[in-house]
Formats: structure tokens, C-alpha cells, sequence
């Protein structure tokens, strides 16, 4: 595919920078906004954009 979507970042490990992918187990900490800052959208993108810190389970535990 040559011309991937230059504007879609994946999801990713805070720690260990490993790609989230559907089914994955994550964690994640995430300060909730006012109700006119309310995040809308795809929950990859929301959770990319707003959130603090995204474990995977692995390191989650750790």
C-alpha cells in the first residue's frame, strides 16, 4: 500500500512501545476532562490523544 494514511499514529505501549491491537488487554490512566473538553471519537485515536500513560497487560503488572 503506497499511500498509507499519513494522519493514523497506532496505538502503543507507554513502556515497552509495543503496537495495541484489537483483543489486547490495556490499561490505561486518563484524567477526566470537563464536560466541554468531552473526548469523541474512535477509542484508539481518544485514548492516543487524551490519555496520560497505555500499558499493555505485561506491563501493567510489572
Amino acid at each position: 500500500m503506497v499511500f498509507k494514511n499519513v494522519f493514523h499514529k497506532e496505538l502503543t505501549c507507554s513502556n515497552c512501545h509495543r503496537v495495541l491491537k484489537s483483543g489486547d488487554d490495556i490499561y490505561v490512566h486518563l484524567t477526566l476532562p470537563n464536560e466541554k473538553k468531552m473526548p469523541v471519537g474512535v477509542l484508539d485515536q481518544v485514548l492516543r490523544k487524551h490519555s496520560e500513560v497505555v500499558y499493555c497487560k505485561t506491563c501493567y503488572k510489572q
